[in-house]
Order: structure tokens, then sequence, then C-alpha cells
């Protein structure tokens, strides 16, 4: 039952409204057309894809924005994405910009180290800090536990995704370019993005779709099948995925999601309170009850990051 909400029925028709949504977003800016950030995985080719098929491939930019930690192969499933839209693709790179601002001098030297040493680096030191606080992820999300390395960690992660936003605006406002987010609703209500990082855009067509329904329409809209099956990543740290950063698969963690999301509803407190309980939640996903807690706890501690910056009473 709650696996049913994880799947779109009809995705054809929720392609549909995105398209729709993309074009009014544009006319209600006076737009000339869109900009997107290019980054290989499946949440940008699907609002590519979308955009390209809302507005034609000649009012769709896209850049592409590396840097030293960049995986080798992004690159390259960056022009598959941008070749597949038919759309060109601007390569802007952004190490000399985290250079100048002493980002990498913050961690041990990377240079001439292969990437597979790096990411056995970075998976090892993050399960270091996991702890009695919780884990990695969700020590970063409430300000790093104490933990100096950590907080050095999440704003060195961090400096680089709010660069690229930064990038994706100057061509944006040179151009009279829309900026569309990338995020989708599992990485929004978990906190898996950077705020005012990826988070930050004019219109965020895929923001409302669980991760798992971002695959489904990606296959409607014919997105290449490796960007479709390459494991989702924020590509920020050498090897480190959303499975290993959520601790489980978004299989799973939808499902859960749904669930948590069902019973937050009125309408599920109305018509199904006696259906759609805890049990029936860790029954269809396969979990544990800390694992449901887990991600009740994620997203209480993300809210501020999905709300505008806190304002005082004074003057209202």
């Amino acid at each position: 039952m709650i696996r049913e909400i994880t799947m779109l029925e009809k995705p054809e028709e929720t392609v549909a409204e995105l398209i729709q949504f993309i074009r009014e977003s544009v006319r209600k800016r006076g737009a000339k057309g869109v900009i997107v950030g290019n980054s290989g995985g499946v949440d940008s080719a699907a609002v590519i894809f979308l955009a390209v098929k809302a507005l034609g491939k000649n009012h769709v930019r896209t850049l592409y924005m590396p840097e030293r930690d960049t995986a080798k192969e992004t690159a390259r499933d960056a022009m598959l994405v941008a070749k597949a839209a038919g759309v060109k693709m601007k390569t802007v790179p952004i190490t000399s910009l985290v250079r100048k601002l002493g980002v990498y001098a913050s961690e041990n030297p990377a240079l001439f180290v292969p990437q597979k040493i790096q990411a056995r680096y970075v998976l090892h030191r993050r399960e270091a800090y996991h702890d009695e606080n919780g884990t990695p992820f969700y020590q970063s999300l409430i300000g790093g536990a104490g933990k100096p390395e950590l907080q050095n960690d999440v704003a060195y992660y961090s400096v680089k995704n709010r660069l690229r936003m930064t990038t994706l605006y100057l061509y944006g406002e040179r151009y009279n370019l829309l900026v569309l987010g990338t995020s989708n609703r599992s990485e929004k209500m978990a906190g898996l993005y950077i705020k005012y990082g990826d988070g930050a855009c004019d219109a965020a067509p895929i923001a409302g779709l669980y991760k798992t329904q971002v695959w489904q329409i990606a296959k409607v809209l014919g997105v290449p099948r490796r960007i479709i099956t390459k494991p989702p990543t924020s590509d920020l740290a050498p090897g480190l995925t959303d499975a290993q950063t959520l601790t489980m698969g978004y299989d799973k963690f939808d499902i859960i999601l749904a669930g948590i999301d069902m019973q937050e509803s009125e309408a599920s407190k109305a018509e199904a309170a006696d259906i759609i309980d805890d049990e029936s939640i860790m029954a269809e996903a396969g979990c544990t009850a800390e694992d449901l807690e887990y991600v009740r706890s994620l997203i209480r501690v993300s809210e501020h990051m999905r709300c505008m910056p806190w304002e005082p009473e004074v003057g209202k």
C-alpha cells in the first residue's frame, strides 16, 4: 500500500504537468529560458530533459562545474546527458575558486593520490565519526555535534555546492535565464542537499517527487540507462554514495518517508488511522523501529533548511 505511493500510476501525466510548470515559471518571470547545473546524475538529467521538452533545446543552457575532488567519470556522464538531451554544455571549473578560499588546505593533500584511495580514506574517516550522537550525516545536520573536524568537513563540502549555485546565477542573470533546481523530495525531507547551494533556485520541478519517482520519469523522458542505473551520489567527497550517507537505499528510505507523509496528512489520519501505523511502515519497508525513528529525526533536524530565514515578530 505504501510502496504504491512511491510509484507514479501515470508517469507520462506527471511529465506533462512538470513540462507545463516549467513553461509557466519561465513565462511568469519573463525569462528567455532556463539554466541547469549538469552533474551527470539522474536528477539533473531529468530536469534538463523536462526543460528541453518544455522550451526547446535552444532555450536550455547547462553548466558542468567540476573541481579537484569530482569523480573522473562525472565529466563523461555529464556529456552523455547533454548529448542525449541535445543541449550545449559549458564547462566552468571551480577548483581555483575553492583553492583561493583556502578550502583544500583545510584537508589532507590529495594531489597525486588515486581516487580509490581517497574514497577509502573518506569512508574510514566518516565511520570514525559514528558514535552515541548518531550517524555522521545526522551529526552534520546538527552543526557537527561539537566535533571540529566534522564541522570542517561540512564546510569543506558545502562551499563547493554554493560556489556552483553562485556560478549558475551569474550566467542565469547575465542571459535572463531561470535557474532550475534539481533536488527531489527524498533529498529535501532528509536534508541531503546544501542550504543556499543546490537548495537555492528559481523553480524546482522535481521537488515534489520521491527519488524512486524521479527514476520513473527519467525512463519516460528517455534519459540514458547508464545515468538512471548509476548509484546516486552528491559527488562532493570521493566514493561517498547517498546510500552510505543515509545508511539505506532509496528503495527503503522512500517507503519510510511515504509512510511518514501519510501519517502526517490530515486525510490519512481521518481515513486510515488504524492502517498506516509504524508496524505497517516497517513491514513494507523491511526496516526496524530504529530505522523509522532515524528517518523521522532527519526530517526533524533538517526542517530549518526547508524554511525561509527566521525573522523576529518586531515590526510585523
